[in-house]
């Protein structure tokens, strides 16, 4: 197969019809009008199949209400809501309410399914050309956009990025689509959410940890060996189908609207608890439970959300009652926010254990039935009375019911205990999921006999370390101790901690613990509090955001107590302008004078606001990255559930182990813009060395393998990848930046396809990297290489790319960079010498002034790939000469000629491109006229009558054709019908095969007159 655009469209609708999707062409659709959307024929006879006994006035209503709604967010939001659960009406016959489905959910095979290449939709002058279109019922809701898998600097970005313009463009159409996919080699696919700028977009995975890891990894890197081929598996109808129901959702929060829709490995997990379910509920599987191991930042919040809102949903289920357990007020606020933030069936709060006594009395002890959130901590011995009657009453009741299911949150912390019990002895015959990213396996707590069936199933679902940094969930977490001579806890006080076999105390507990260690904790809290102690760290953290996080990232202090928190915002305040840090904790009527008087201030300075209120409008503010706070001071909240991707940098000052310690660096580990290379934690602890070995222990290998770097570890990561970037170039003998190298460098990768993606990848990763590691004195021994690479890939972008060597992005993220290399006055130097020349009439004199034919050909060559064959789309100057910029592109690749002809081709076509612009302005045609006139030229009519001919044939078909005319079959002929006649009327009468020729032209003008509809 030919791989280029085309070949991958035809490929990918191979496929979708080998998965059950109809392949009708564009102009068979039966749509009348391009400015809707809709194939309204199609929806009409499917709601008819769909929805029993209903009239015709009611399906009118239904398409009504569908076109109706605005392309604004609100109308976004429901028609989503349509598509998941029908539209209700008025019926015309009865005047009742009536639910009208428009996509059938129950049975799949009751929907028709449509994938259609090449689809034309119009607002106003502005039309737009999908490549292809999925629609379900003759509802658009797939957009899949390619590009040229084997092209030169096109990516599957573009494709994204051409979605995301289509969605300005015609806004009426992407208030029906669900979901982008942009694929060239590799495919990306995204919710589609007109009104914001930037989606985050995702690689899908099938294989859903069948293989062990490293197969896993294999598999990945050497990618299936077809373009775009792992996105596949998404595209089956039936799970497009599953998508819209159950796995996209509109999320408003912090005043912001957008959609979510589920990662690989969010649906894979939510399946397999679906399943479970499902096959216990029809006596297939007596298994009733399950763990879910996914690594922190993963997503696993949403992964229960959309597995409990799809079992809600469920027939099978009959109505059931699903809680969501945690162990903290902070998490349940944070679950409740999140399942309050998405459009769906809102949870209930049971805030009290009268409360969870009463849902659980309802219905005569059957329980209520809906979703809920609780603490773990309502199941108290309080619940005794209660739990009698359950076991005394006659009838069925919540105990014996098996349509009750529990999710529960951060598994291996609460579920050990008496509460547990007391939860499980009431809803004994309920299911029960754990979600973890640290489980835990002791003798008294051990998660994976709590939740999983050990040794034959440990996980119903695992997302290891490994696999999030892989797929780009989550990124790598390195680790750097600060003035360990100085602050650090000494080994005698560390082991102390250590060996305390409780978890981290609350301040509010801690009279409750056993004199001895009280003694312990409390030297170590007076050492760690120390006001000289915390002087120090503030003026190194202040030091250390000012020249490495600030204006980039954004960075959180974990103070020891809730006193140290406030002598940190004191200290930092005094190197930092205040409104830069905040302190994020509780307060109590029995706090000490110090945290009283910040409280007051606290209170002054947001004018009042309740406590709630102020954490919320501080965290939203640290989200932006345009406002303060820069820095969260924190000691207990936030390290568990808090995601904030923009959070780079963690100053740890406090003793934390085993899951609490992996659970709260990992604050630092979620990606952000493709510019965070890693989370940074500064330990002035000493908790980061042997402590994470210990917490290690509690895992095989293959469990955490990737979780945390130390320093030396990157710095081999970066000398590595620093050494396998040199060896592309390793033929070439450079000593310094000379020009003629870099010309040479950037030859070589352009040479070859898989090359050049090594090297832009490479560079990429190696600059995120140099930004972290760029004050370690090692850093310097490097740089010279490093520089070198850089000039490279400046030369690449601008002379290839024809991009800015410094962009927005790496003005505000990349500043190492931008001052040891880009403002280096070598540097400056060397890009003011880049050969970049702009396509216009100066271009051959300005090209004159490069003396060597090599970097003649090479600029050329570039040159007509950016304008041609990236940029050339509906041109008919640039498509009639592309065929020819793609064979010079080829041949610049495998070097088959030298490049003194490579040069006089590429001229000669450069030429040939100016010849026919001048003669198309000369003529006064436009672009559509001018490309008849192309289509014409060769055929045998005179040179002198081309042009006549073009402009009398194009007013003639215009004449006859309106807006949406290329979905009407009637149309359609009519122009074919004119073409044809005009045709035999004007070619020369005695032309050697006559009859061959008009059958060729008519053919290609039918194209043009479609393209410019």
């Amino acid at each position: 197969m030919k791989l280029n655009e085309e070949a991958l469209e035809d490929y990918f609708m191979k496929e979708l019809r080998g998965m059950g999707w109809n392949d009708i062409p564009a102009a068979e659709l039966g749509r009348d009008d391009p400015e809707n959307p809709l194939i309204e024929s199609e929806l009409i006879d499917s709601i008819r199949r769909i929805n029993q006994y209903i009239e015709d006035d009611d399906i009118q209503q239904v398409i009504q209400e569908l076109r109706g709604k605005a392309a604004s967010i609100e109308g976004c939001k429901s028609i989503l809501e349509y598509l998941k659960n029908g539209v209700y009406i008025k019926s015309a016959t009865t005047g009742e309410p009536r639910k009208v489905k428009i996509l059938d959910h129950d049975t799949p095979g009751h929907n028709s399914f449509t994938a259609s290449r090449q689809v034309v939709f119009r607002r106003g002058d502005q039309t737009i050309r999908t490549d292809i279109m999925l629609f379900i019922n003759g509802i658009p809701l797939v957009n899949i956009e390619l590009k040229n898998p084997v092209g030169m600097s096109e990516t599957w970005a573009d494709a994204y990025r051409q979605i995301k313009d289509y969605e300005k463009t015609v806004p009426e159409l992407y208030k029906y689509v669900q979901m982008g996919v942009a694929a060239e080699d590799f495919a990306r696919y995204f919710p589609v959410v007109p009104w914001l700028d930037e989606v985050p977009t995702f690689e899908w995975n099938e294989t859903d940890g069948k293989l062990p890891p490293q197969s896993r990894k294999q598999d990945h890197e050497h990618h299936t060996g077809l373009p775009a081929a792992d996105i596949l598996p998404l595209l089956r109808p039936e799970r497009v189908l599953d998508f819209i129901r159950n796995y996209i959702y509109i999320r408003t929060e912090f005043g912001s609207t957008t959609k979510v829709i589920a990662r690989h490995m969010q649906y894979h997990a939510a399946e397999r608890i679906v399943e479970r379910v499902l096959r216990n509920i029809r006596g297939e599987d007596k298994r009733n439970r399950g763990l879910i191991w996914h690594w922190q930042g993963s997503g696993k919040t949403l992964t229960m959300i959309f597995a409990a809102s799809k079992l809600y949903r469920m027939k099978e289920l009959e109505n059931p009652t699903v809680f969501f357990i945690v162990d903290r007020r902070e998490l349940e606020e944070q679950l409740y926010a999140e399942l309050a933030a998405l459009e769906i069936h809102q949870p209930e709060r049971i805030e009290s254990i009268a409360e969870l006594k009463r849902t659980i009395a309802s219905d005569d002890y059957r329980g209520k039935r809906s979703l809920f959130i609780t603490l773990i901590q309502k199941f108290t011995d309080k619940l005794d009375d209660i739990t009698a009657e359950l076991r005394e009453h006659g009838g069925e009741t919540i105990m014996d019911r098996k349509n009750v299911i529990v999710f529960i949150d951060e598994a291996h912390r609460s579920q050990y205990g008496l509460l547990a019990a007391q939860m499980k002895d009431m809803l004994r015959s309920a299911f029960f999921f754990g979600f973890t990213g640290t489980p835990i396996s002791k003798r008294e707590r051990d998660t994976y006999d709590r939740f999983a069936y050990p040794p034959e199933e440990k996980y119903i679902h695992q997302y290891f370390i490994t696999d999030s940094i892989r797929d780009g969930f989550t990124v790598k977490i390195t680790y750097q101790p600060r003035l360990a001579g100085d602050v650090h806890l000494d080994r005698k006080h560390l082991e102390a901690f250590i060996g305390v076999e409780f978890e981290e105390l609350p301040e509010s507990i801690r009279k409750d613990v056993e004199e001895s260690v009280k003694r312990k904790l409390d030297t170590i809290k007076t050492i760690l509090e120390n006001p000289r102690r915390i002087e120090i760290i503030a003026e190194d953290i202040a030091k250390h955001f000012k020249e490495n996080i600030d204006g980039r990232f954004k960075a959180m202090v974990v103070a020891p107590s809730r006193r140290a928190c406030v002598l940190y915002k004191r200290e930092l305040d005094r190197h930092l302008p205040p409104e830069y840090s905040e302190i994020v904790m509780t307060y109590t009527p029995r706090d000490e004078e110090i945290i009283r008087a910040y409280e007051e201030e606290l209170m002054d300075k947001y004018h009042g606001r309740s406590h709630h209120e102020i954490k919320n409008l501080v965290l939203e503010r640290f989200r932006d990255p345009d406002r303060n706070p820069r820095i969260l001071i924190v000691t207990d909240m936030l390290l568990t559930g808090f995601d904030a991707p923009i959070l780079q940098t963690m100053y740890l000052d406090k003793p934390l182990k085993e899951h609490r310690l992996l659970q709260a660096v990992a604050r630092t580990n979620r990606p952000y813009r493709d510019v965070k290379e890693a989370g940074l934690i500064i330990d002035y602890i000493g908790v980061m060395g042997a402590e994470l070995r210990r917490a290690f222990e509690l895992y095989s290998k293959e469990e955490y393998e990737g979780a945390v770097y130390d320093m030396e570890s990157m710095k081999r990561e970066y000398e590595e990848l620093l050494r396998e970037t040199l060896r592309i170039f390793s033929d070439l003998e450079w000593e310094g930046m000379d020009i003629e190298v870099l010309s040479d460098a950037v030859e070589l990768i352009t040479s070859d396809e898989e090359l050049e993606k090594k090297f832009t990848e490479n560079y990429r990763e190696l600059r995120r990297l140099f930004e972290l590691l760029s004050d370690q004195p090692f850093i310097r021994h490097g740089l010279k290489d490093y520089r070198w690479l850089t000039a490279i890939y400046t030369y690449y972008q601008r002379v290839v790319s024809r991009k800015p060597s410094v962009e927005a992005e790496t003005e505000r993220y990349y500043q190492k960079t931008l001052k040891y290399i880009h403002r280096t006055t070598e540097f400056r130097e060397i890009e003011s010498k880049l050969p970049v020349i702009e396509f216009d009439s100066d271009y051959f004199e300005n090209l004159r002034k490069v003396r060597d034919i090599r970097d003649k050909a090479a600029l050329t060559v570039y040159t007509l790939n950016s304008y041609v064959l990236r940029d050339g789309t509906r041109n008919p100057i640039y498509e009639s000469v592309a065929e020819k910029v793609e064979r010079l592109l080829e041949q610049w690749r495998e070097k088959t000629m030298d490049y003194e002809e490579l040069y006089r081709e590429g001229a000669a076509i450069i030429r040939e491109i100016w010849k026919e612009e001048r003669r198309m302005k000369e003529l006064g045609l436009d672009e559509k006229e001018f490309a008849v006139l192309m289509t014409l030229r060769g055929r045998g009519i005179p040179e002198d009558k081309l042009k006549e001919y073009a402009v009398a044939l194009t007013e003639e078909v215009d004449g006859n054709i309106f807006p949406g005319w290329t979905s009407q079959e009637s149309v359609k002929r009519n122009v074919m019908r004119i073409i044809r006649v005009f045709l035999l009327r004007n070619l020369p009468k005695d032309a050697p095969k006559r009859r061959q020729i008009a059958d060729e032209a008519q053919e290609d003008l039918m194209k043009i007159f479609e393209r410019y509809q």
